[in-house]
């Protein structure tokens, strides 16, 4: 008898992008507000953690986390700054990834960032991904599997750290 494939799923968990702990240095985020204008998100001397969660318009899955991205926020519980973090202008689309955020992500402090040097700087292979920062250490990076997974390992690094 084979297992239902929606069991299968729900026991996968992601997989860490390092072995024993990461080794990426926190680095600050430079590049672009979906407003077209410069932004820089503090990380290297951040008071308080951030989750940097790395998506694309054009990643199917993502789009839970595009979708859920309030409610990460509030399961965060202030526990962390939530930043979603997409390519430069040119390789995504400014107004596809507005849309995708959502008007009510600003009002509770979500930023959107467009900054591909991000990708590099913490090693993204592709989206989704997510790393826990703070200013002294990447606590975790992972693969961002699901709203709830992503919100279970981001707490679980934040409780670790």
């Amino acid at each position: 008898m084979t297992e239902p494939p929606a069991e299968i799923l729900r026991r996968l968990r992601p997989i860490p992008a390092y072995t024993d702990h990461p080794t990426t240095s926190p680095r600050d985020v430079v590049g672009v507000g979906l407003d077209g204008l410069a932004r820089v998100i503090d990380v290297e001397h951040a008071a308080e953690p951030v989750l940097l969660l790395f998506l694309s318009a054009g990643c199917l899955g993502c789009r839970d986390l595009w979708e859920g991205l309030t409610g990460l926020h509030a399961g965060l519980a202030g526990a962390a700054r939530l930043v979603a973090v997409t390519k430069d202008p040119g390789e995504e689309d400014p107004g596809v990834v507005a849309a995708l955020a959502g008007a009510g992500v600003a009002p509770l402090g979500i930023e959107v960032v467009m900054s591909a040097s991000a990708f590099r700087d913490y090693r993204v292979g592709g989206p989704p991904f997510l790393a826990v920062v703070t200013a002294d250490a990447v606590l975790i990076e992972s693969v961002a599997w699901g709203l709830e997974q992503t919100l279970r390992t981001a707490l679980g690094a934040l409780r670790r750290g």
